[in-house]
């Protein structure tokens, strides 16, 4: 009976957040535009979940982002209003000169041709997040299953004592800030601009795996030699005509009864924690809020 309840309460809230997510939709319907926008697109450097001035955004099918979120790898950054250039420079004195508009940028004088042009946004400067950052060194990677872009330096390497940390949250938050890795083709709908809303789930008093769930489509992931693999992906009942549990990819851990202890979940633009009590087996809440995308992962009382 237990197994059974583990396996359904999952389903049972995701199916309540979906309803109240659809009738509020329904309710908007006429306020909303043509197409919902995707969820905004997270940017973690290093491995740290950073705060940006403009969220990046998908455009053409390539990631274009704020030039001034580079700082957070050392570059600086330099705006001319006249010419309507942006001067990018690294810690080395090399320069990246873009122009409003244009494809052509220059790289300590030379002209490169970007994928892209710079444009401008609402008065921030968004450029192509693969081009710029690859143009000074920096590997790019856009996770889309939790719209996620992974920008690293060329001497990174993922702190391992974090993952093995005694402090649980932290451990947690070390996981979800690896790049989940696939063995199989993810599904469709389990990426990012599917819903808005989104979840975490951990075993008790475990940070070496947890399952991924935007509404439609559970992912579940292993960290294993500080890389995240993703294992499996099911269909929950936010699909029409899938059954709990339907396989999308991957195969079917034997632990998968173990994996509903501790929740962390956005809804509707607020956070939930959810963790099941030992004595009863019952589950206790909290909302809480949260600076950026890292603080989804909270502590669990004792």
């Amino acid at each position: 009976m237990m197994n059974l309840y583990k396996r359904i309460w999952p389903a049972c809230l995701l199916l309540l957040l979906l309803l109240q997510s659809f009738t509020s939709a329904a309710s908007a319907a006429s306020l909303a535009p043509a197409a919902a926008p995707a969820r905004p697109i997270t940017v973690n450097i290093n491995g740290i979940f950073i705060a940006t001035d403009s969220s990046p955004f998908i455009e053409g099918g390539r990631v274009k982002m704020s030039v001034r979120t580079l700082g957070s790898l050392g570059l600086t950054f330099a705006w001319d209003a006249a010419t309507r250039t942006a001067t990018v420079t690294n810690p080395a004195k090399d320069t990246f000169q873009l122009v409003e508009g244009q494809r052509t940028a220059y790289k300590n004088g030379q002209p490169v041709q970007m994928d892209d042009t710079a444009g401008n946004y609402n008065g921030r400067i968004m450029v192509p997040a693969r081009f710029v950052s690859e143009a000074f060194g920096y590997s790019v990677y856009y996770e889309r299953t939790r719209g996620i872009l992974f920008i690293t330096s060329k001497d990174y390497v993922p702190d391992t004592a974090a993952l093995l940390s005694s402090d649980l949250a932290a451990a947690r938050l070390a996981a979800i800030s690896l790049p989940i890795q696939y063995t199989f083709t993810p599904d469709r709908e389990a990426e990012s601009d599917k819903l808005r809303n989104y979840s975490y789930t951990f075993a008790a008093n475990d940070a070496t795996r947890y399952i991924y769930e935007n509404g439609l489509v559970s992912t579940v992931v292993e960290i294993k030699n500080a890389s995240a693999h993703a294992v499996w992906q099911y269909g929950t009942n936010g699909i029409p005509g899938y059954d709990l549990y339907t396989t999308l990819g991957g195969q079917e851990p034997k632990y998968m009864n173990e994996m509903f202890h501790d929740h962390f979940s956005y809804f509707g633009g607020g956070y939930r924690a959810s963790y099941q009590t030992a004595a009863d087996g019952s589950y206790q809440s909290f909302p809480y809020f949260t600076r950026n995308y890292g603080e989804i992962i909270q502590p669990i009382p004792e």
